[in-house]
């Protein structure tokens, strides 16, 4: 019934408002529903939200883009935009429709946006974001178009590799396990946060990453600790990737947050 609501919506006349898959989800993070209404709280928000999201891994701790990468012979030449330059070209209606559809205002087709994922964000998350993105004053120079190589050309041409707006179709009904109101919450930061990583359903991906149920085996103490630093169990050094997002975009969550993403991935385990 959603898919066919949305379909009516997508192609109704110029004059309606666009559909917005993330007015479909009532699940938000912390400081949302203050962030509604003062305008500080609200940047605020959006502030936090550009770094758990992981907005500045991709595209640099400034948010001014960054060379993601540079093989001309494989998969080409690929720029993370410079968000401060893009979010103010756009109205806002192109940047939610980049953020939540997977659908650029000029390009064609879009690449590695995930926006599979960000879908699935509350509409008052979506608010504080484009609010603080369209608020950062511009910097630096606008980031490249990408340049796709042999290999990202021939994993298109077999599927392998799809646009952003073909993931957000083909992932829009498949997530981790719903284990009921109580874990809602966690589910949900699993579902716009760890699946990036740990595949839609936190699966992971074999020979990278592991199967969320690993966190089965920790109490809430060693959670916090590899949470927050990147620390796991037995001491091993964790990827330098799994280091750098435990320090910099899972030590913002609130406290209650990661209480919630805890509960969830114990239960997800238990209950497997």
């Amino acid at each position: 019934m959603r898919i066919i609501i949305a379909s009516v919506l997508l192609l109704a006349t110029a004059c309606q408002r666009q559909f917005d898959p993330a007015e479909l989800h009532g699940q938000s993070f912390d400081g949302a529903p203050i962030a509604a209404t003062p305008a500080a709280a609200k940047l605020a928000h959006g502030e936090r939200l550009t770094w758990v999201l992981g907005c500045r891994g991709c595209h640099g701790k400034d948010l001014q883009g960054q060379l993601w990468d540079d093989d001309p012979k494989e998969y080409g030449i690929m720029w993370a935009s410079n968000l401060t330059q893009a979010a103010r070209a756009m109205s806002e209606a192109e940047l939610r429709s980049v953020m939540t559809r997977g659908v650029h205002p000029k390009r064609e087709e879009l690449w590695v946006m995930p926006s599979e994922l960000f879908q699935h964000l509350a509409r008052p998350d979506v608010d504080a974001l484009l609010a603080y993105l369209r608020f950062i004053p511009p910097a630096g120079a606008p980031s490249p178009d990408p340049q796709l190589g042999p290999r990202a050309l021939r994993e298109i041409a077999t599927g392998e590799v799809k646009s952003a707006d073909k993931r957000v179709a083909e992932l829009r009904n498949i997530g981790p396990v719903d284990l009921g109101p109580r874990y809602a919450l966690g589910r949900h930061i699993t579902r716009v946060a760890c699946a990036e990583c740990h595949g839609t359903r936190l699966e992971g991906n074999p020979g990278d990453t592991p199967d969320l149920i690993v966190v089965g085996g920790y109490s809430r103490e060693e959670f916090e600790r590899l949470i927050t630093q990147g620390v796991p169990t037995d001491n091993r050094k964790l990827k330098e990737l799994m280091q750098s997002v435990a320090k910099n975009r899972y030590s913002r969550l609130t406290a209650h947050e990661r209480d919630a993403l805890y509960g969830y991935l114990k239960a997800r385990a238990e209950q497997r």
